[in-house]
């Protein structure tokens, strides 16, 4: 496959003429999949390091090695490091990246003039959209030009002003895909899209690819003890993820767990404010603040347990990595959990904001090692049974085929 242009494209200034074109099959491509090649959008709110972002990486990526004409178009500007992995490996792919530089709420118009002059100039066969910005903006820009739009809703928002945009985006898609079965009962039920709409394609892995990121080095802080236990919290650091929980709470639990340490990977608007939080505790030279790090898969390798408080999911994608890596969970039963978790669920995970019993949950994990192990072990396989990436991704492309007919 060849690019007509740079493979990563940014928006065109104003009075330029010129638009990021769709990569091109060689005339002298002679695979049997060539004749069959779609062009395809993907349109995402940013392309920084997350479960959504990651979803749209490869899924662009598979679609670039089946022969397909695939771009991506992030309204917002490209991310920069240390947020940028998932950009630099779609660059390394040479799949076209589109920019429209709608970093600000004020600036959606400006991102929905600067798309739609854009499809109407190149147009794709289809479009998919993730999250619900993109949701919104792709819907009120494809359907126009008669292109079919299938959408993605990977989360419960809880913000009830979106539920009535998000309805509208839905009534103009061809297929609104789900996350999880119970994103989609949410998604019929609060934002009452018709059932027939949905179909749900949840989270997959490449373990090859996992395992090989997890037998990197990585940076091993010197306040942290080569053989300490490590429990282990990854995401953005922010009240979706329960971040005031944990730190509320992480003074107590390594209180009852006298030798573990925690580790903290991620970033966010409430990382300050926690951080002197913890530097008041008797506990703070045992918690690691190590921010963003492209190192997940090496620290769920070395630590005993991840430890996710979240509050509203669709199905966290760490909890899929954390499995992936043989590793037990400790979290509460949010959407897609169970789904994730199988029968083991009740072992992992405890209702809904029940911060005590997650607490104990918490220690007793991280107390009862021989039984964490054999959790790390049955995850695993659960992995390896139900979530294998590749036939996640079939079953967008097969998707795809089935709506332009």
């Amino acid at each position: 496959m060849s690019v007509s242009q740079r493979d990563i494209t940014e928006f065109p200034a104003e009075g330029q003429r010129s638009f990021p074109s769709f990569p091109v099959l060689s005339s002298a491509n002679s695979h049997p999949r060539a004749g069959d090649a779609l062009k395809i959008d993907l349109i995402i709110t940013e392309l920084e390091v997350g479960g959504a972002e990651r979803c749209c990486m490869e899924l662009a990526t598979y679609l670039h090695r089946n022969y397909h004409a695939v771009r991506i178009i992030s309204i917002g500007s490209p991310p920069k490091p240390p947020r940028d992995a998932f950009h630099r490996e779609v660059r390394s792919q040479k799949v076209p990246f589109v920019s429209l530089y709608a970093d600000r709420a004020l600036q959606f118009p400006l991102a929905w003039w600067r798309l739609r002059r854009f499809v109407r100039t190149q147009p794709p066969d289809i479009a998919q959209s993730f999250l619900w910005h993109a949701n919104v903006l792709s819907a009120g820009v494809y359907p126009s030009f008669g292109i079919p739009l299938v959408g993605g809703n990977r989360v419960t928002e809880p913000r009830t002003g979106r539920h009535r945009w998000g309805k509208w985006a839905a009534s103009r898609m061809k297929k609104l895909v789900c996350v999880s079965e119970e994103v989609a009962t949410w998604t019929s039920q609060i934002e009452e899209v018709e059932a027939s709409k949905l179909l749900v394609i949840p989270n997959g892995i490449s373990l090859s690819r996992w395992e090989a990121s997890s037998q990197r080095p990585c940076l091993w802080p010197d306040s942290l003890p080569k053989d300490a236990p490590v429990l282990l919290f990854v995401g953005r650091i922010d009240y979706q993820k329960g971040f005031d929980v944990l730190i509320e709470r992480i003074p107590r639990i390594l209180g009852a767990l006298p030798d573990h340490h925690w580790v903290l990977l991620g970033d966010g608007p409430e990382r300050v404010t926690a951080q002197r939080q913890i530097a008041r505790t008797a506990v703070a030279e045992r918690v690691h603040w190590l921010g963003q790090s492209e190192e997940v898969a090496q620290w769920m390798r070395r630590s005993q347990l991840l430890v996710l408080p979240t509050r509203y999911e669709g199905m966290p994608n760490v909890v899929l990595e954390a499995m992936a890596s043989s590793l037990p969970v400790a979290t509460l039963e949010v959407e897609g959990v169970r789904e994730l978790l199988g029968s083991n669920t009740t072992e992992q995970s405890v209702g809904k904001s029940d911060w005590e019993a997650w607490e104990s949950l918490v220690i007793r994990l991280a107390t009862d090692r021989d039984r964490a192990k054999e959790l790390g072990v049955i995850n695993r396989q659960r992995v390896e049974s139900t979530f294998a990436l590749h036939e996640q991704l079939k079953q967008y492309e097969a998707l795809y085929r089935t709506l332009i007919r």
